[in-house]
């Protein structure tokens, strides 16, 4: 047998001695060698455990605890006020030796793919394997492991080289002085995802309980999905157009996708009292059986990868509730069109003015002009997916009783407040994945998903209208309009010009994803990063009077911020072997 390194480093070891589910002893000396591990069927299984622990953590991951969501134009952080790590960020205090909102993601990534290469570069040498199938399955997971450890790493800092070998200690980083291409870096991750295909024991979808959280073959399929999106959008392209590889990949993933019985989470009756389907879904748990009855739309989630968010995120009427958190924007309430399909705000010049306290309606959508959009009644005869995603002035709490309203005006048991972190920043808080009934010792709020069957539509909806010149295909717009009636909101019509769908594909993935981490990175490879996140507004209301107001002005629309600094660390060591990968601004 041949293994790729006759030992694992003290830091590894050290690693592997951290695990949350370790069940073995090593040895004292802190070390431990590969064949240690590779003649042990147990230990093998550990060590791809191990690679598992560098996943990501959601939700309220990001620094102070607070979500991605307020480092885009989709939230506030209740917590700025007080000098917090978003207000920092806001100000324009992020560098590349504190990139503010995680600083730490970076080494944690490059770990995850460390560990992968490593198995890799060993399982086939792998003896004693008590179920000789787990060669296969395991291999197909650390496949999958490592192309989406590459994922979140590129689209946040932009290429790197790929590195499909573990490396030696002395290896010599200055003969990669040319940085790839974000294409290029899609290809090796999707040749990854193709290689775990081609594994026979790796599942389509996972169904069975003591298997919930493991990679299968439906994960590849969403994974070049996104990365080939993103690949061929305006920030990653280039002077390049991959619209064509990107249909081909997000429609071949839709397909198998729907073939293994993936579809939109659709039941005849929602498992928790009183929600929408749409609000239900982020509530109830994924279902791990043989034959999945309901939730036929998550491709990959993970229990403990969103937080007591009742707590953290919550209404002050919440008992045990402890501070606002995430308070959803003025600008993203302003993006859910009325019951009847119609957009609030011109889609060409929604603001009058930089402030965006002068709102440019579109004049058919106002009561006074027979429409449904009152703005002294704001929030009556929206799209559902805004009160199942948004707590509003009068919306219900406790939704199986239908009592105890939200109050957010002035004065009101949940008002808006420019100071005590408690109550929201800006007239509205985040409902999304809380249940109503969630408190201390009995936390009910809802599971993350990583990847959803709304993704693959919505990112099959792009790709096949840029890769057919902007052409309203009818298969588009039918899925489009599926998703739409899952909302309870109504079809767009077959004659929508060209221009309304591309706008309508914007902004429904902002609707329908709002807060699941999409937005963040959708402006940036969208490039219009710098004309929606300069400034965010809430609603402060007096009696019968709504008063838009400035909440920030945000000191983050310099290009330099369509990608995250490489570390500082990191950057010291390339530079001391000729390599200068500094991303541009930093």
């Amino acid at each position: 047998m041949k293994f790729k390194f006759l030992y694992i480093s003290c830091l590894c070891a050290g690693m592997l001695l951290g695990s949350c589910n370790d069940m073995y002893d090593f040895g004292k000396d802190g070390t431990l060698t590969l064949e240690d591990v590779f003649t042990d069927y147990k230990l093998t299984g550990k060590f791809l455990n191990k690679a598992y622990s560098y996943m990501p953590y959601y939700g309220a991951s990001s620094a102070g605890g607070t979500f991605l969501a307020c480092y885009t134009d989709e939230a506030q952080d209740g917590q700025a006020v007080v000098n917090s790590a978003a207000a920092g960020y806001y100000d324009g205090k992020a560098s590349s030796s504190d990139n503010i909102i995680n600083n730490s993601l970076y080494d944690q990534l490059c770990q995850g793919i460390y560990i992968c290469n490593v198995f890799l570069a060993n399982i086939d040498y792998a003896t004693n394997m008590t179920v000789e199938a787990h060669r296969s399955k395991w291999k197909g997971e650390a496949l999958l492991l490592r192309a989406y450890y590459y994922l979140q790493l590129i689209k946040r800092f932009g290429p790197v080289h790929i590195v499909k070998e573990p490396q030696p200690l002395d290896y010599d980083f200055s003969k990669n002085k040319v940085r790839p291409t974000f294409y290029e870096n899609a290809k090796e991750i999707i040749a990854d995802c193709e290689a775990a295909l081609l594994e026979p024991e790796l599942p389509m979808r996972v169904n069975l309980i003591p298997e919930k959280g493991s990679m299968s073959k439906s994960m590849a399929y969403a994974i070049m999905s996104q990365v080939m999106l993103y690949a061929a959008s305006p920030l990653w392209c280039g002077d390049n157009n991959y619209w064509d590889e990107a249909l081909l990949y997000t429609e071949r993933a839709m397909n198998e996708l729907k073939k293994a019985g993936f579809d939109l989470y659709d039941p005849t009756n929602v498992g928790v009292p009183g929600c929408t389907i749409y609000q239900d879904y982020f509530l109830l748990a994924p279902e791990y059986v043989q034959q999945p009855k309901q939730d036929v739309e998550t491709i990959y989630a993970q229990k403990g990868q969103i937080g007591d968010l009742w707590q953290n995120c919550g209404l002050p009427i919440t008992p045990g509730a402890t501070r606002a958190g995430v308070c959803p924007t003025q600008e993203l309430v302003d993006a859910y069109e009325t019951i009847d399909g119609k957009f609030v705000l011109n889609i060409d010049k929604p603001y009058l003015d930089d402030e965006h306290l002068m709102p440019n309606y579109n004049t058919e959508v106002l009561v006074e002009h027979g429409g449904l959009y009152d703005p002294e009644n704001p929030y009556a005869n929206r799209d559902p997916r805004l009160k199942s995603s948004v707590y509003y002035n009068g919306s219900i709490y406790d939704l199986k009783n239908n009592k105890d309203i939200v109050y957010t005006n002035v004065g009101g048991n949940c008002g808006i407040d420019e100071r005590n972190t408690s109550y929201t920043r800006t007239g509205y808080y985040l409902r999304k994945w809380i249940h109503y009934d969630s408190r201390k010792n009995s936390n009910k709020d809802g599971y993350w998903r990583f990847f959803r069957m709304a993704e693959i539509y919505l990112n099959y909806i792009e790709a096949n209208f840029y890769a057919n010149n902007k052409t309203v295909a009818s298969d588009a717009l039918e899925i489009m309009n599926k998703i739409r009636k899952r909302a309870g909101m109504p079809p767009v019509p077959s004659d929508v010009s060209s221009k309304e769908f591309e706008y309508r594909i914007k902004n429904e993935r902002r609707v329908e994803l709002a807060f699941e981490e999409h937005r963040y990175y959708d402006v940036r490879r969208w490039k219009i990063q710098k004309d929606v996140e300069g400034v965010v507004t809430g609603m402060k209301i007096s009696g019968n009077n709504y008063e838009r107001v400035l909440i920030q002005k945000r000191n983050v629309v310099d290009d330099k911020y369509l990608m995250w600094p490489i570390p500082r660390t990191e950057q010291i060591k390339y530079n001391l072997a000729g390599v200068y990968f500094q991303n541009p601004g930093w």
